[in-house]
């Protein structure tokens, strides 16, 4: 409002001002920075009996700020953030509540990251699915904190999707022209999150599809190529950005 700030204030308002020059001038570095501390925070919080302080470090206390500039990166830099999409949500899911994210959904608590493709989130599992640029779908169980790497394609991911009942998985990687169904674990133990392991997947079909040609080459169209769309909860249309449709049952 243009009042006098204590320097205290003062120089909280010139870090986060910094901080957001230093964010979208080198996005890669500080995704990658903040992600490597949020694993650094997580594995000695795993290591230690003690969970004093917890609330209280500069990182848990950087939560809001670390999410606004993430938010500005999506909004600005969706090519940059893209690349790094796993670390991207290490971040988000380090900086939002698990049990609210499964109150309200990952829609509501943080839509921009829900404008790519490459992830997905299901209501009926409380899971989230990242699709990165290597091939590997990363699989977050929210109400466990726990998440599975599995190698699902021989290039970048486009598009990833659970099925309404949750029981199945769809990813499509333009790269490798395949879009592959997972089955997910939905027994007993599946449902209480293997007894706090990680989530469990299984390729049960394959199938071969014509690549998707971009609009226009050297422009951000690779982040919409294409898109999955169930229609039923054994039935998907992988619908390309020129309106071309292919369907798919599991």
């Amino acid at each position: 409002m243009g009042l006098p700030l204590n320097p205290p204030a003062d120089s909280a308002r010139s870090a986060r001002h910094a901080l957001s020059l230093i964010a979208t001038a080198r996005p890669p570095a500080f995704i990658t920075t903040i992600a490597r501390e949020v694993h650094r925070y997580n594995a000695a919080q795993a290591n230690s009996q003690s969970q004093q302080n917890v609330h209280t470090t500069t990182l848990a206390r950087a939560k809001t700020e670390i999410l606004r500039v993430i938010d500005i990166l999506i909004e600005k830099m969706p090519g940059d953030v893209v690349d790094l999409l796993v670390e991207v949500m290490d971040i988000i899911m380090y900086c939002i509540e698990g049990s609210l994210v499964k109150k309200k959904g990952l829609q509501e608590c943080f839509p921009a990251i829900c404008k790519f493709y490459m992830v997905g989130y299901c209501d009926r599992s409380h899971r989230i699915a990242v699709g990165a640029r290597q091939g590997s779908v990363v699989l977050y169980d929210v109400r466990t904190g726990k998440c599975q790497n599995i190698h699902g394609h021989k290039g970048p991911i486009t598009a990833v999707s659970f099925a309404p009942d949750g029981r199945y998985l769809a990813t499509y990687s333009n790269a490798d022209s395949h879009i592959s169904f997972w089955q997910m674990n939905t027994g007993l133990l599946g449902s209480i999150g293997m007894l706090n392991s990680a989530p469990q997947l299984r390729c049960i079909k394959t199938y071969q599809v014509p690549p998707v040609q971009p609009a226009s080459p050297g422009s951000q169209n690779h982040l919409k190529l294409a898109r999955l769309i169930w229609t039923s909860n054994r039935n998907v249309i992988l619908m390309a950005h020129d309106g071309k449709e292919h369907r798919f049952m599991v």
